[in-house]
């Protein structure tokens, strides 16, 4: 295996999105930094992001405003520390994040719209109290934050870039993260040591069968934490976007930002329905809107509802929203005009792995941010547009801590990482012996295991749960993962190891669901769907515990409900 040459790299960065890229380029030019992506640079959920960012910058707003907003819609989860870093930084972030290129959207003059008092057009979304989502290029932010970030860190000489690099392995020695094994796509296998390796690789939602996220969000980072011995909490917590269009077996995201303009929700009679599930309406946090959405799709055996922007100026939904406006054009569709079929599909991993509010995790020299962490900024339920700013914010925090060498590398453990009111809970996985013995058909392809994932994370582990359900997922699952386990060792990682992370990923998705007997946030239970006060700031964390061949599948925990 290629090992490359000279001193390790200050930095190994997995992940192009706004976290990585804002992480290598806050660091000195003087560290060396090595930055990996999956695809091609740019093939990122950043690019995607249509909503924006949220920042208290109107002068009706404040920190403390977006404070209270956040912890409402993390429904008692979120961690407040955490969440005063966000609010607290965040608009310092944004305006580094102007000055690396990122061009925001402006008000024209004489306009009527909110705006900044320097004139940066605000937008509203649901679960805000004001005017405070910054936008560009209408419903394209995220490919302007992408852009711009990708310029700078091109234009970097201190940032060697390995586009289409799949990370296979973290190396671990002496309990300590020390850099990481990969594939590039013509097959070679590649060494890079550094000292500090940041995983900054995005979600998990292709484990649905219906996202809204790009091909390459497959649980890729946090299957290499779990294995590396790292603690991941919150799983149960995936959220799911109310407003998908749904049109020629196709899916694209319609973003919170058209309900923000005043768009409405109809079911196929034509009725408004939101009023009956929310004084909020519209504009109530997402996984309230997503199961009215799913509840009024089940009374009516539909697989869709309809967004309805008929009553808003034409000229100024077109001029507003481009990037749908083109998309249900392409469709036979007028944004304007027309009723849009939507539906709810998985959209943003609220846990992840276990960090501080430093990014470290419980692994040393080991460090998340984005997406694939989980900071405890958005609870049980994210705040629509505080996921670019926490990957900013967060971003440029690691990147800070580590050039001022005031972050040490000698992470304090798993225990010293959880936050208040959590657990620990050990998580020991199917050993080899159980893989043998389980007699294992070999002609099944990747493309059909990823399939039949997708279809049982839809149908047991989405909008709703259930012990049930998700006992008798968990047990395919399982038995799919260890088939990919013996593939692995047969025909090696280039066709199998991302399905691997995404079967990995699954089980212990379910496994955290069936753990919380309540119902709270995105996470529904048919069978607990009572809010528990006991669980309320209770967090569930779990980490990987080495098994001998004689061990079987099992969960250790404190205060589990009575089916765990």
């Amino acid at each position: 295996m290629p090992i490359l040459d000279g001193q390790p790299f200050a930095a190994a960065i997995i992940g192009g999105g706004i976290a990585g890229l804002s992480l290598a380029l806050r660091l000195p030019e003087t560290m060396p930094v090595a930055l990996l992506t999956k695809g091609q640079l740019g093939e990122s959920n950043t690019r995607y992001a249509q909503g924006g960012l949220a920042v208290a910058l109107g002068q009706d707003d404040s920190s403390e405003l977006h404070f209270q907003d956040t912890m409402a819609a993390g429904a008692g989860l979120c961690d407040a520390e955490a969440v005063r870093i966000l609010v607290e930084q965040g608009p310092g972030a944004v305006r580094w994040l102007m000055q690396q290129g990122v061009e925001f959207d402006r008000a024209q003059p004489g306009s009527d719209a909110y705006t900044t008092p320097d004139g940066f057009l605000l937008g509203r979304e649901g679960a805000h109290c004001r005017w405070r989502v910054l936008h560009a290029g209408g419903d394209a932010t995220g490919a302007e934050i992408e852009r711009a970030l990708m310029k700078a860190v091109r234009q970097r000489s201190s940032v060697t870039v390995f586009e289409e690099t799949f990370v296979e392995e973290l190396l671990v020695e002496d309990e300590r993260c020390v850099g990481l094994r990969a594939r590039k796509r013509d097959g070679t296998s590649l060494a890079i040591f550094a000292q500090a390796t940041v995983l900054a690789s995005g979600g998990a939602g292709g484990l649905w069968l219906h996202t809204s996220n790009p091909s390459g969000a497959t649980a890729d980072g946090l299957s290499l934490a779990w294995r590396a011995g790292a603690a991941l909490v919150d799983l149960e917590f995936m959220q799911f976007h109310p407003t998908v269009l749904v049109v020629n077996g196709t899916s694209h995201l319609i973003t919170e930002a058209v309900r923000g303009e005043g768009a409405y929700l109809r079911n196929h009679a034509g009725e408004r329905f939101m009023p009956r599930y929310s004084e909020q309406e519209e504009l109530a946090p997402r996984d309230v809107v997503a199961r009215a959405i799913l509840k009024e799709m089940l009374l009516e055996e539909t697989d869709c509802q309809f967004l309805d922007l008929r009553h808003l100026p034409a000229e100024k939904m077109h001029a507003r929203f481009p990037t749908i406006s083109a998309f249900c054009r392409e469709h036979g569709l007028d944004l304007a005009r027309d009723l849009l079929p939507i539906a709810p599909a998985a959209h943003y991993c609220m846990g992840g792995v276990m960090v501080d509010t430093w990014g470290r995790t419980s692994v040393p020299a080991l460090y998340a941010v984005g997406e694939v962490s989980c900071t405890g900024v958005h609870g049980a339920n994210r705040l629509a547009s505080n996921s670019l700013l926490e990957g900013l914010v967060y971003g440029l925090r690691i990147a800070d801590a580590l050039a001022s060498g005031q972050q040490s590398h000698a992470q304090p453990g798993p225990q010293s990482t959880l936050r208040a009111s959590s657990s620990l809970n050990v998580y020991a996985e199917i050993s080899s012996a159980d893989i043998q013995s389980l007699g294992l058909a070999h002609d099944i392809s990747a493309t059909q295991v990823r399939s039949e994932l997708r279809q049982l994370m839809w149908q047991y582990a989405s909008l709703s749960r259930s012990h049930e359900g998700l006992e008798l997922a968990k047990g395919r699952v399982c038995f799919l993962r260890s088939l990919v386990a013996s593939k692995l060792e047969t025909e090696g990682p280039s066709r199998w190891r991302e399905v691997h992370n995404m079967l990995q990923v699954a089980e212990l998705v379910m496994v955290a669901a069936q753990a919380r007997c309540e119902s709270r946030g995105s996470h529904w239970r048919l069978d607990y769907q009572a809010t528990e006060e006991q669980l309320q700031q209770r967090h569930f964390a779990w980490q990987r515990q080495a098994v001998g061949e004689e061990s079987i599948t099992q969960i250790v925990q404190e205060g589990s409900c009575p089916h765990a």
